[in-house]
Protein backbone atom coordinates (compact mmCIF):
# COMPACT_ATOMS: atom_id res chain seq x y z
CA UNK A 1 0.00 0.00 0.00
CA UNK A 2 1.44 3.34 -0.68
CA UNK A 3 -0.16 6.08 0.64
CA UNK A 4 0.64 9.95 -0.17
CA UNK A 5 -0.78 13.13 0.95
CA UNK A 6 -0.74 16.08 -1.48
CA UNK A 7 -2.49 19.05 -2.24
CA UNK A 8 -5.78 18.74 -3.62
CA UNK A 9 -6.58 19.82 -7.82
CA UNK A 10 -9.78 19.99 -10.14
CA UNK A 11 -8.67 16.16 -11.46
CA UNK A 12 -9.61 15.34 -7.63
CA UNK A 13 -13.33 16.62 -7.16
CA UNK A 14 -14.91 13.49 -8.70
CA UNK A 15 -13.37 11.18 -6.06
CA UNK A 16 -13.59 13.62 -3.58
CA UNK A 17 -17.70 14.01 -3.93
CA UNK A 18 -17.46 10.50 -3.54
CA UNK A 19 -15.65 10.13 -0.10
CA UNK A 20 -17.72 13.07 1.16
CA UNK A 21 -21.27 11.09 0.49
CA UNK A 22 -19.89 7.76 1.42
CA UNK A 23 -18.23 8.90 4.19
CA UNK A 24 -21.11 11.25 5.52
CA UNK A 25 -23.20 8.13 4.94
CA UNK A 26 -21.38 5.65 6.96
CA UNK A 27 -20.61 8.06 9.90
CA UNK A 28 -23.87 10.06 10.28
CA UNK A 29 -26.45 7.19 9.57
CA UNK A 30 -28.75 7.64 12.48
CA UNK A 31 -27.67 10.83 13.57
CA UNK A 32 -28.78 12.58 11.19
CA UNK A 33 -31.90 12.14 9.16
CA UNK A 34 -31.76 9.27 6.85
CA UNK A 35 -33.59 11.32 3.67
CA UNK A 36 -31.07 13.84 3.87
CA UNK A 37 -27.92 11.03 3.88
CA UNK A 38 -29.70 9.07 1.41
CA UNK A 39 -30.33 12.33 -0.88
CA UNK A 40 -26.48 13.20 -1.08
CA UNK A 41 -25.09 12.68 -4.12
CA UNK A 42 -21.17 12.62 -5.49
CA UNK A 43 -22.08 14.47 -8.12
CA UNK A 44 -23.46 17.21 -5.92
CA UNK A 45 -21.08 17.44 -3.92
CA UNK A 46 -18.37 17.09 -6.55
CA UNK A 47 -19.41 20.33 -7.93
CA UNK A 48 -19.31 21.98 -4.61
CA UNK A 49 -15.70 20.91 -4.37
CA UNK A 50 -15.07 22.66 -7.85
CA UNK A 51 -17.08 25.70 -6.76
CA UNK A 52 -15.09 25.91 -2.77
CA UNK A 53 -11.52 24.53 -4.26
CA UNK A 54 -10.14 27.78 -5.33
CA UNK A 55 -11.11 29.70 -1.92
CA UNK A 56 -10.16 26.98 -0.40
CA UNK A 57 -6.66 26.53 -1.84
CA UNK A 58 -6.75 30.86 -0.59
CA UNK A 59 -8.01 30.76 3.12
CA UNK A 60 -7.65 27.32 4.61
CA UNK A 61 -3.36 27.27 6.22
CA UNK A 62 -4.01 23.62 5.38
CA UNK A 63 -6.01 22.04 2.42
CA UNK A 64 -4.84 18.46 1.70
CA UNK A 65 -5.94 14.94 0.46
CA UNK A 66 -4.53 11.67 0.84
CA UNK A 67 -3.95 8.38 -1.61
CA UNK A 68 -3.54 5.20 -1.37
CA UNK A 69 -2.20 3.65 -4.41
CA UNK A 70 -3.33 6.89 -6.41
CA UNK A 71 -6.72 7.01 -5.41
CA UNK A 72 -8.41 9.59 -3.39
CA UNK A 73 -9.50 7.98 0.18
CA UNK A 74 -9.49 10.86 2.26
CA UNK A 75 -8.96 15.11 3.19
CA UNK A 76 -8.87 17.33 5.55
CA UNK A 77 -8.72 21.47 5.89
CA UNK A 78 -7.78 23.66 8.46
CA UNK A 79 -7.26 27.41 9.64
CA UNK A 80 -7.89 30.09 11.91
CA UNK A 81 -10.58 28.99 14.38
CA UNK A 82 -14.70 30.36 13.11
CA UNK A 83 -15.22 30.65 16.52
CA UNK A 84 -15.00 33.32 18.93
CA UNK A 85 -14.23 31.74 21.70
CA UNK A 86 -10.96 30.25 20.37
CA UNK A 87 -10.21 33.15 18.70
CA UNK A 88 -6.28 32.92 17.82
CA UNK A 89 -6.62 29.05 17.51
CA UNK A 90 -6.40 27.06 15.00
CA UNK A 91 -9.14 24.36 14.08
CA UNK A 92 -9.59 21.39 11.63
CA UNK A 93 -12.66 22.22 9.68
CA UNK A 94 -13.44 19.47 8.31
CA UNK A 95 -11.28 15.43 7.93
CA UNK A 96 -13.09 12.60 5.98
CA UNK A 97 -12.08 9.56 5.23
CA UNK A 98 -13.90 6.97 2.68
CA UNK A 99 -15.32 4.12 4.48
CA UNK A 100 -13.87 1.32 2.71
CA UNK A 101 -10.16 3.50 4.06
CA UNK A 102 -11.78 3.55 7.57
CA UNK A 103 -8.25 2.01 9.89
CA UNK A 104 -5.63 2.45 7.25
CA UNK A 105 -3.61 5.72 8.80
CA UNK A 106 -5.81 7.50 6.19
CA UNK A 107 -6.68 9.72 8.73
CA UNK A 108 -4.06 9.75 11.26
CA UNK A 109 -1.90 10.94 8.04
CA UNK A 110 -4.06 13.86 7.11
CA UNK A 111 -4.41 14.92 11.50
CA UNK A 112 -1.06 14.88 11.26
CA UNK A 113 -0.29 17.21 8.64
CA UNK A 114 -3.46 19.43 10.12
CA UNK A 115 -2.18 19.98 13.17
CA UNK A 116 1.71 20.42 11.75
CA UNK A 117 0.49 22.75 9.15
CA UNK A 118 -1.50 24.69 11.94
CA UNK A 119 1.45 24.82 14.15
CA UNK A 120 3.53 26.13 11.15
CA UNK A 121 1.19 28.70 10.57
CA UNK A 122 1.93 29.93 14.15
CA UNK A 123 -0.82 28.51 16.43
CA UNK A 124 -0.53 27.07 20.11
CA UNK A 125 -3.62 26.06 20.28
CA UNK A 126 -6.19 23.99 18.37
CA UNK A 127 -9.95 23.04 18.03
CA UNK A 128 -12.56 20.88 16.06
CA UNK A 129 -15.79 19.92 16.33
CA UNK A 130 -17.69 16.86 16.23
CA UNK A 131 -21.05 15.18 16.41
CA UNK A 132 -21.61 13.89 20.09
CA UNK A 133 -22.87 10.23 18.75
CA UNK A 134 -20.02 9.81 15.96
CA UNK A 135 -18.26 7.80 18.71
CA UNK A 136 -15.83 6.44 15.70
CA UNK A 137 -14.47 9.85 15.26
CA UNK A 138 -14.31 10.47 19.15
CA UNK A 139 -12.22 7.83 20.23
CA UNK A 140 -10.01 8.21 16.96
CA UNK A 141 -9.11 12.36 18.37
CA UNK A 142 -8.99 11.35 21.74
CA UNK A 143 -6.07 8.43 20.61
CA UNK A 144 -4.64 11.55 18.88
CA UNK A 145 -4.38 13.57 22.07
CA UNK A 146 -7.60 15.78 21.92
CA UNK A 147 -10.05 16.60 24.94
CA UNK A 148 -13.42 17.35 24.93
CA UNK A 149 -14.18 20.61 26.60
CA UNK A 150 -17.34 21.96 27.39
CA UNK A 151 -18.66 23.82 24.60
CA UNK A 152 -21.56 22.67 22.41
CA UNK A 153 -22.71 23.90 19.30
CA UNK A 154 -25.52 23.45 16.85
CA UNK A 155 -24.25 24.13 13.42
CA UNK A 156 -25.85 24.22 9.63
CA UNK A 157 -23.86 22.03 8.19
CA UNK A 158 -24.63 21.67 3.90
CA UNK A 159 -28.12 22.17 5.26
CA UNK A 160 -28.91 20.11 8.14
CA UNK A 161 -28.27 21.16 11.65
CA UNK A 162 -26.26 19.47 13.43
CA UNK A 163 -24.80 18.92 16.79
CA UNK A 164 -21.52 19.06 17.61
CA UNK A 165 -19.46 19.29 20.74
CA UNK A 166 -15.43 20.87 20.73
CA UNK A 167 -12.49 19.18 21.46
CA UNK A 168 -9.39 20.99 21.25
CA UNK A 169 -5.28 20.20 22.00
CA UNK A 170 -1.98 21.94 22.23
CA UNK A 171 -0.29 21.70 19.08
CA UNK A 172 3.28 20.33 18.78
CA UNK A 173 6.02 22.69 18.56
CA UNK A 174 6.79 24.18 14.74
Amino acid sequence: MSLEVRSPGLGDVEALGDLHVAAWQAAYRGLMPDAYLDGLRAGDRAAWWVEVLSRLQRDADVLQVAAIDGRVRGFVVAGSARDDEAAGHGEVFALNVHPVAWGSGVGSALLTVAQTGLGEAGFEQAVLWVVPGNMRARRFYEHAGWSVDDARRVEQVHGVSVEEVRYRRTLPAA
